[in-house]
């Protein structure tokens, strides 16, 4: 029981001809894994790196609770934890933590609920991506001196959507561009001063790239202080508003950083010398851009 007998396997022989590998852990009960990980490369340590978290689980120690729990969970209910080695002879860290990357991804993506505490290494550059994320993953930076001027001099909010895509994630598996934009019109505490800026249109953003833009018809109050963006509903309201998704304006946000990320958003204005006005989110009212450099 505990595994402790399982260390026993890890010898110099078997250690050296493992060389760097890539490892689960197995919960019995359902045969599915519960924590990936990589091992190897470490000198005069047996690469036992498996057995680690089983010392961990003995004692008092280890950061990832959730895998510590696990563990003592199945051996108090059904025995030693199952292991298998996934990839072993990999040439290096770096080829090791990219398959462990993969695997991490591609589990979580079939909701196998993993007690691994990050994401896999890279996710975000080089992780698991739909249709919409590879398109955002391309997607270049906002020119400001190409937009057409019909997007010139009006009030552009800035709404971080991230938290409001994942609430509805699960209602729009196929993701898609409703998604984004009932995400951008949810519902946002906003003061009477901002609401009454005139021809204002409404940005969602994630991760420094825009995934939707609506024309804003109006406000329509939905708790005391929550208000839900109502969007023109003509025919050709979408159709200037392209230029302003899928584009990057990761400058934009990092001016306004510290105010971004409470959870804030912003208010800017475009004028016809591609220079941003910023009147809701920084003390500095001005980021003057080069052409395309947001």
């Amino acid at each position: 029981m505990e595994n402790e007998i399982d260390a026993e396997l890890f010898d110099d022989l078997v250690a050296k001809r493992l060389g760097h590998y890539v490892y689960a852990l197995f919960d019995p009960a359902t045969g599915q894994p519960f924590y990936v990980g990589k091992g190897g490369g470490r000198a005069g340590l047996g690469n036992r790196r498996i057995f680690d978290h089983f010392d961990e689980a003995r004692g008092n120690g280890g950061k990832e609770r959730d895998k510590i729990a696990k563990i003592r969970e199945i051996w108090k209910t059904t025995g030693d934890v199952q292991w298998k080695i996934v990839r072993s002879g990999l040439r290096n860290d770096d080829e090791a933590l990219l398959i462990e990357s993969a695997l991490i991804d591609m589990l979580r993506e079939m909701k196998i609920p993993l007690t691994n505490k990050q994401s896999g290494h890279g996710s975000v550059e080089s992780g698991m991506k739909s249709r919409t994320e590879l398109r955002a993953w391309c997607a270049p930076k906002l020119d400001l001196s190409s937009l057409p001027p019909s997007l010139m001099k009006r009030p552009i909010f800035i709404f971080n959507i991230d938290r409001g895509v994942a609430d509805r994630r699960k209602n729009y598996p196929d993701d898609g561009s409703d998604l984004y934009k009932e995400a951008t019109c949810q519902f946002w505490n906003v003061s009477a001063k901002y609401r009454s800026l005139e021809g204002a249109i409404a940005i969602g953003c994630i991760n420094g790239i825009t995934r939707a833009a609506v024309d804003i018809e109006g406000w329509k109050q939905v708790s005391d202080t929550r208000w839900e963006i109502v969007p023109h509903s003509f025919a050709n309201a979408t159709q200037h508003l392209n230029n302003l998704t899928y584009k990057k304006v990761s400058t934009i946000v990092d001016h306004c950083k510290g105010f971004w990320q409470r959870g804030n958003f912003l208010v800017i204005r475009i004028d016809n010398n591609a220079n941003i006005t910023v009147l809701r989110g920084s003390g500095n009212h001005t980021i003057s851009l080069p052409p395309n450099a947001s």
